[in-house]
């Protein structure tokens, strides 16, 4: 064991001088690179501190909730902005925007760098943003540009039972307000939404809705959609044949729109019905009335029912205020106890169908605001709810397998209500696959 420890101690000495020699070795090449490069360290040390320089430096963002009383001038000046400068970037982004017109509770977004105006951003719209940019080189010191936001389109859903009203059935199913509008007007044509609407009707919805950063900012087009009255589906489906027409068709590739609308009102009641013998409250007997009074409040917009040229346009004894519409065909279309005929309307102008023509009033010989709805055949009165107008017309032919097409999928959707996203030329269907 003694003879082994000093065997150990014997080998160490002897390996001494190799390491010795090795240090020598190490000590001699560190000072020679440092000759070689003196400054090397200096110029780490000027690295680092250039790196904390930088990150002092960094960009600031200011986000100026504007109110009415704000003006560009005045948010610029606090941001050590010359009154130079800011009247030559009103003066560039004017063709672009006018800042002068900036709009209450909009944000102002200010970029600064050790308190020096880097960009400026305003978000005038859902879909746009006005960048201001220091720009050496332009001749004013800055450039101006206007920058559309990405947006992303998504095919949605809705669907509801009505209790009172389509429009409050609409609302609380989730829909926006002018996409219950758009809905009644792409059934116009087949149901009357003052006197045809039942408790436990039911509609169904497919719309397109555009997103912007994530949040919906607008809704768009009605592609489809289902509304079953009194026990009887409507259905409608969106299709743009080959020449980029589009349309609202019904599972035949009949168009929904028809000669006339079922009602040249919306969201009213009928108060009077078509009958041959009425009691009237101011004549005080039984007499014929051959038209349809439909109430609503002073002001509610008239629609003509059918595109035409107006016949006459003024005061007519107990009807008040009048118009007469005569159609390209037979109909003739009349409406009376009006507030006000609406601006153009005269005889011999020409109107299409859903324009609005005057508003609900109660000229004449009348009770309280109504309107009152006239139709003729010729020189007939007829029940306006009566009437079955022909479609205008159908899907050609060679336009029905492609038709077809757009009405299985649509009718898909209808049927299991995913959600389908639609970004550019790319289409994704989320959710049960």
């Amino acid at each position: 064991m003694t003879d082994g420890f000093l065997k150990k101690i014997t080998d160490a000495g002897s390996l001494r001088p190799a390491i010795l020699a090795v240090m020598v070795g190490i000590s001699l090449l560190l000072s020679l690179v440092f000759l070689i490069s003196p400054d090397a360290s200096s110029r780490k040390l000027n690295e680092v501190a250039a790196s904390v320089e930088d990150s002092a430096a960094r960009m600031e963002r200011h986000d100026v909730m504007l109110s009415s009383k704000d003006t560009f001038y005045g948010t610029m000046s606090l941001f050590n902005l010359t009154g130079s400068d800011i009247i030559k970037i009103t003066r560039k982004a004017k063709p672009l925007y006018n800042l002068a017109s900036l709009q209450a509770d909009t944000v102002l977004s200010v970029f600064t760098t050790e308190d020096q105006l880097e960009r400026v951003e305003y978000r005038f719209n859902d879909f746009e943003v006005l960048v201001i940019e220091k720009d050496d080189n332009e001749e004013e010191g800055y450039s101006v540009s206007r920058v559309e936001l990405p947006k992303e389109v998504r095919t949605e859903r809705v669907s509801g039972v009505i209790d009172n009203s389509l429009y409050e059935a609409g609302l609380k199913a989730g829909a926006e307000p002018g996409l219950i509008i758009s809905l009644s007007d792409v059934f116009a044509w087949d149901v009357d939404f003052a006197s045809d609407i039942r408790k436990g009707d039911t509609f169904r919805i497919l719309y397109e809705t555009i997103y912007v950063e994530g949040r919906p900012v607008k809704t768009g087009s009605i592609l489809g959609a289902e509304i079953t009255n009194d026990g009887k589906t409507f259905t409608a489906v969106y299709y743009e044949d080959s020449k980029g027409r589009g349309g609202y068709y019904d599972l035949d590739g009949k168009s929904l729109k028809r000669t006339l609308l079922r009602s040249p009102l919306r969201y009213s009641r009928i108060s009077s019905h078509f009958t041959n013998r009425r009691y009237h409250p101011i004549h005080k007997k039984y007499r014929p009335h051959h038209g349809i009074d439909y109430a609503a409040p002073t002001g509610t917009p008239v629609e003509a029912a059918g595109s035409g040229r107006v016949v006459f346009a003024g005061w007519k004894r107990g009807y008040g205020k009048y118009i007469v519409i005569k159609h390209n065909n037979s109909y003739t279309t009349a409406y009376g106890h009006l507030s006000r005929i609406a601006k153009g309307i005269t005889s011999g102008a020409r109107v299409e169908q859903g324009r609005v023509i005057g508003y609900v009033g109660s000229t004449g010989i009348s009770t309280g605001p109504h309107l009152h709805y006239e139709v003729r055949v010729g020189n007939r009165l007829i029940n306006p709810l009566s009437i079955k107008p022909t479609p205008t017309k159908s899907i050609h032919e060679s336009e029905l397998p492609r038709f077809t097409l757009v009405k299985q999928e649509v009718m898909g959707w209808l049927s299991d209500g995913d959600a389908l996203v639609m970004a550019g030329s790319s289409e994704e269907k989320k959710g049960g696959g």
